[in-house]
Parts: C-alpha cells; structure tokens; sequence
C-alpha cells in the first residue's frame, strides 16, 4: 500500500510539475501590454509552438473598487486570447478564463498586479501531419468558392442550435494551418453573419483526410484555430466562438480512402450552432 501511494504521489508531481506559467505586464488602467512584455510574449510564442493554453488568469493592481478591476482583467485577457489565437498558439476547448479583481494575494510592487498569466503544457510534436494536402485540381475553383459563398447564408438562416452545417471549398497550404487566399471570401461571409446575428456562438469544428493514425489532431485543430482567428481579428467577441479538432475520428468515407473526392469529402470544416 505504502508502495502503490507513493507511486501516486509520482504521478501527480509529473501532472503537476508538467504545468508551466508565463507572465504578461501590462501599464496602468491599460488593456494593451508593455513594450518589454509584448517582446518577450512574441519570443514566447516563436519558442514555444507546441504549447497548449490552459487557463488565462487576469490581475489588475490595488486602484479603483473590485468590479472595475475585474471588469479591466478581463479585457486583458480576450487581448491575450486574440493574440495567442492569432499566432496560432494552440488554446484547450476547456480553457479557464478568469479575471480577478482584488480578490487575489497581490504584490507590494503595483506593477507586478497588473499582468496576466499564462499556465501551459508543452506537447509531443507528432512525427507527421497527414491531412488536408491540396488544393483539388479539376473544376473551377474560383465559381466552386463563390457558389459555396453564397449559398451560406440560406444554410444559416434555417439552422437551429444543436445543428452541424458543413462548409466546402476551405483549403490551406500543403500541411500547413495557412488559409489559401481563394478560400478567404467563404470565411468572409461567415464574419458578415454573424455580425447580423449577433446572439450566434459557433464552434468550429476541423477534420482531415487520409491519416491512419485517428489520435493525432494537431493539424485539425490548428486549422479549427486559424478560422476562429480569421474571426476574432474581424473583432467577433471570443466568447461566441470555440473550436475542436477531430482529425480523422469522424470520416464520412472509411480510411483509407480510395478516391479524391471521397479524401476531399473527409478533410472538411463544420460549424456546430452553440447558440442562436
């Protein structure tokens, strides 16, 4: 018994120890951080692309009353959420984000309040990232986008929470979470409708093709992440949006597949209706 509880123990010291942290300063009264750390955060995120954030803790020093404090952390911390999410930084579907007012231990040192905190855990790079390959070489692809643009809006119009509405002609770069300039109009309108709805949540939803291997979904989820960053830098409110990479766990077609179109129909986007 002595044995299996220390081994326990073990266990938990390496869930624990395994959690990093990283602090973002920020001035006084202000949602932006300071030059030095927006520096460090930049190096941050070049040095550490595997990273993957957990909670997103908000502070703010001992001037103005709780709620305005509170209320300031947390526009530090969507700042913090746009910035990672735009540098592909990848975020878990269960993130905390919490924003403290004077309800925290602070430091003597005022400047050492005002930050936010990063608690992360490094992943295992995997060996590969099979998925969504190439652009498909047959048909127009310029009048494929355009007709899949405009059909968007009649596909949200009658969608209800709880529905799954799959998007077509969304293509990135050879292995790679960069969108192809040609597939920006799609993502374009997605922005328009929900700027005309504005109680819409959405949960972006990423797939690929071709891999065997279904536990890996690095590259979907960095492609779920770039969509949900093509949208926060439009200014959609974080809180509308979430993501959740899914590899090749839900094929339309059985993998291997054994045409382009059926590989085409696996490596796809969906967006989930959270609320309408």
């Amino acid at each position: 018994m002595k044995l299996y509880f220390t081994f326990c123990c073990l266990i938990f010291s390496t869930v624990l120890f395994s959690q990093e942290k990283f602090d973002i300063y920020y001035d006084f009264n202000k949602d932006t951080p300071v030059e030095s750390s927006t520096a460090k955060l930049q190096q941050w995120m070049s040095e550490n692309e595997n990273a993957l954030i957990l909670k997103i803790y908000g502070y703010c020093d001992s001037v103005d009353d709780n709620s305005y404090n509170k209320e300031l952390a947390l526009k530090r911390i969507q700042s913090t959420f746009k910035t990672l999410a735009e540098n592909k930084i990848q975020i878990s579907k269960n993130v905390e984000l919490i924003p403290f007012g004077k309800d925290f231990k602070r430091s003597l040192i005022q400047e050492e309040n005002r930050r936010v905190t990063l608690i992360y855990q490094l992943q295992k790079l995997p060996e590969n990232n099979i998925g969504n390959d190439e652009v498909p070489s047959t048909g127009d692809l310029k009048t494929k986008i355009e007709k899949e643009r405009q059909s968007l809006a009649s596909k949200f119009k009658t969608a209800k929470k709880g529905d799954v509405i799959k998007i077509d002609n969304i293509y990135f770069q050879l292995n790679s979470d960069k969108i192809i300039e040609k597939s920006k109009p799609i993502l374009t309108e997605l922005y328009a409708i929900m700027l005309q709805n504005p109680k819409l949540k959405l949960k972006i939803n990423g797939h690929i093709c071709c891999n065997p291997d279904p536990s890996n979904t690095k590259l979907s989820s960095q492609r779920a992440i770039a969509i949900k960053a093509f949208l926060l830098e439009k200014q959609i409110l974080f809180n509308r949006l979430s993501y959740k990479g899914y590899g090749s766990s839900k094929p339309i077609y059985k993998i291997p597949e054994e045409s382009e179109k059926e590989r085409l129909a696996n490596r796809r986007v969906e967006i989930e209706i959270i609320e309408n």
